[in-house]
């Protein structure tokens, strides 16, 4: 109160504007202003010293009891004074709160964000919908709105759940995580009381749970009825076994029966490979409208000697002139037939041997899918000669087909398609001079730069103007073609071969043998460029020369 009295008797002596400025520094914010004046300083400033946090906190109780609770981003920041970061007396509409959302560290909240959390906008998950203290649920709908305290970590605090309770007691984070709900990649089967083995733990979650529950879209996870196979399973036996189906089958795989009841090894066609694992009726058919092969049905099967017996040719025939009939077994086996035994050392002994590039190509590309003998596989055998084309596009087109009596092994060979053969020097344009470094597709090109027609090789034109443009524009052309070697050679273009004397009519005697070309031959205008003019040319002195009087 002395205070006060202080500066009431104090303010006639000075200046108002100066006594103001001396009291206060500035407006409040607009939160604060119901302690505007100077007899409400002592509501935040205790007279004669510096700023505490302490009346700070008195007012704003839920920071207080974070800190004390050691909670939250207030309870990280230490010894710091509350107007380090909180700034006063700049006006009404100034912004205390200095908040960069997308600098924060939010790990310093006490809740790091990981996985999808990282990814979503500060305001889908601070809702005042969804402040759980009650400490802020208290605030004003406009301070909630602004608010990031109030929230609870837990995750149905956020998230509605899923299975309506059937989990109650445990966290999300024991099965599911924050990468994305699913799969659940913490959840074990082993822990549950049904633990999942043999082809159970292959099974899709959805095919066991189908059930709901009373609102008919929750799946029901906890509660489910598991005492006996039939609980999940069809009877395929149709109640003709009163064992449990533990008696005679494994959850490793229903269709192998345990050897306790039933051993076919002691057949004459023990199982072996892919047959161990099949359904006893994919071979032993009920009905005769399901024969094998060889029309045979039932337990009681005769004819099993060849694969044939049971199988459909899956060849379609491609190798039944083979010595052996075209028995299966040279390149299958029991235990797959797709795994082929048929090796490259094989394939040598074949018409077409596997060299060079050939013998890294997977079977596949080669032996595609077909119309063989009416059947739709895979074929293997190939009437007449073999040749690159019977595989391989002619990407020249034909250009070559009379001229190469080797086929594609002229120029190209089976190590690389790119590795040429072709000599350059054999043909009617043997490559000299600058012709020798250049690329071959600056002189074989496609057809009017066509998208469709192959590179052109054959039929080239060889005359210099085929390739190069006339630099003379035709003054040296006989019968419209210009024939550029009297001149000039494929060594350099500038390295003439021309003799003024031996080529010309107009021979270089006396002082004209050491004129400048340029002198005699200026430039002239030919077709709209400049060109060296060479022809025609008077021939008279007076044609260069100034007649002197």
């Amino acid at each position: 109160m002395k205070q006060i009295l202080f500066w009431i008797f104090l303010l006639p002596c000075v200046p108002m504007s100066l006594a103001l400025a001396q009291i206060s520094p500035g407006e409040l914010i607009a939160g604060h202003a119901r302690w505007e004046g100077v007899e409400n300083c002592t509501a935040c400033h205790t007279v004669g010293k510096s700023l505490s946090n302490d009346k700070c906190l008195q007012c704003h109780s839920e920071i207080d009891s974070r800190i004390k609770q050691k909670k939250g981003y207030h309870a990280t920041v230490g010894g710091k004074l509350c107007e380090e970061c909180h700034k006063e007396h700049h006006g009404r509409n100034f912004q205390i709160i200095r908040f960069d959302t997308a600098t924060f560290d939010h790990s310093t909240a006490g809740f790091k964000l990981e996985g999808k959390h990282n990814s979503i906008g500060c305001n889908q998950c601070h809702t005042k919908g969804k402040i759980f203290t009650d400490d802020v649920r208290k605030f004003s709908d406009e301070r909630k709105t602004r608010s990031y305290l109030g929230l609870s970590q837990t995750c149905v605090a956020c998230h509605e759940d899923a299975h309506r309770g059937q989990f109650s007691g445990k966290e999300c984070s024991a099965c599911h995580s924050v990468e994305k709900w699913k799969p659940a990649p913490k959840f074990s089967h082993d822990d549950s009381r049904y633990p999942l083995t043999g082809k159970h733990t292959s099974v899709e979650c959805q095919q066991c749970h189908k059930s709901a529950l009373d609102d008919n879209k929750t799946i029901r996870y906890a509660h489910m009825e598991f005492s006996s196979c039939r609980s999940c399973h069809d009877d395929p036996h149709k109640g003709k076994f009163k064992q449990q189906c533990a008696t005679c089958h494994t959850t490793e795989n229903f269709h192998t029966v345990t050897k306790t009841v039933f051993e076919h090894d002691a057949t004459k066609f023990p199982l072996k490979g892919k047959h161990a694992v099949l359904k006893c009726e994919d071979c032993h058919q009920n009905n005769d409208k399901r024969k094998n092969a060889s029309g045979e049905f039932g337990f009681h099967i005769t004819k099993f000697q060849s694969c044939s017996d049971c199988h459909p040719d899956a060849h379609a025939g491609q190798f039944a002139k083979r010595a052996d009939g075209g028995r299966c077994e040279p390149c299958h086996s029991e235990a797959d037939f797709l795994r082929v035994s048929f090796t490259i050392d094989d394939h040598k002994k074949t018409r077409f041997a596997l060299l060079g590039a050939h013998a890294a190509v997977p079977c596949v590309a080669c032996h595609s899918a077909q119309k063989v003998n009416a059947k739709s596989t895979r074929q293997f055998h190939w009437e007449g000669t073999l040749q690159c084309t019977t595989c391989h596009e002619d990407i020249h087109k034909g250009q070559f087909a009379k001229k190469m009596p080797n086929g594609c092994e002229t120029c190209h060979g089976v190590e690389s398609w790119q590795k040429l053969l072709f000599s350059h020097e054999r043909t009617r344009f043997p490559l000299k001079g600058k012709h020798a470094s250049v690329s071959c597709e600056k002189c074989h090109v496609r057809p009017d730069n066509s998208a469709t027609l192959p590179v052109q090789y054959t039929g080239v034109h060889l005359e210099c103007i085929a390739c190069h443009k006339d630099e003379h524009e035709g003054q040296f052309a006989v019968r419209g073609i210009t024939d550029c070697s009297p001149c000039h050679s494929a060594v350099s273009w500038k390295a003439l071969l021309f003799d003024h004397n031996r080529q010309s009519r107009y021979l270089l005697t006396g002082k004209h043998t050491n004129v400048a070309c340029e002198k005699c031959h200026p430039k002239v205008s030919m077709n709209q460029r400049p060109v060296v003019k060479y022809k025609p040319l008077g021939m008279s002195c007076a044609d260069c020369h100034t007649i002197q009087k």
